[in-house]
């Protein structure tokens, strides 16, 4: 499998605590390191522009969950 083809594929878990998030990061390659930081930032532009009170918090909630996971990664 191409380096592509498993970035294209990656999937990203809807965390349920930074241990999870952090804990999940700690196996990604740098290719889905990049590609979960791409997805953090469109979440968090989602978050921004929800008119929705209550999914503004569930999507903000995720996008942190992913950022701390991405930085947990570049820990590693």
């Amino acid at each position: 499998m191409s380096e592509f083809r498993q970035v294209k594929e990656l999937r990203i878990p809807t965390f349920a605590s930074t241990e999870h998030a952090t804990e999940w990061a700690s196996h990604l390659n740098v290719e889905q390191h990049t590609a979960l930081v791409k997805a953090q930032l469109a979440l968090n532009d989602s978050a921004v522009a929800e008119p929705n009170l209550q999914r503004k918090v569930t999507l903000a909630t995720q996008s942190q969950l992913m950022r701390e996971a991405a930085e947990a990664f570049a820990l590693t």
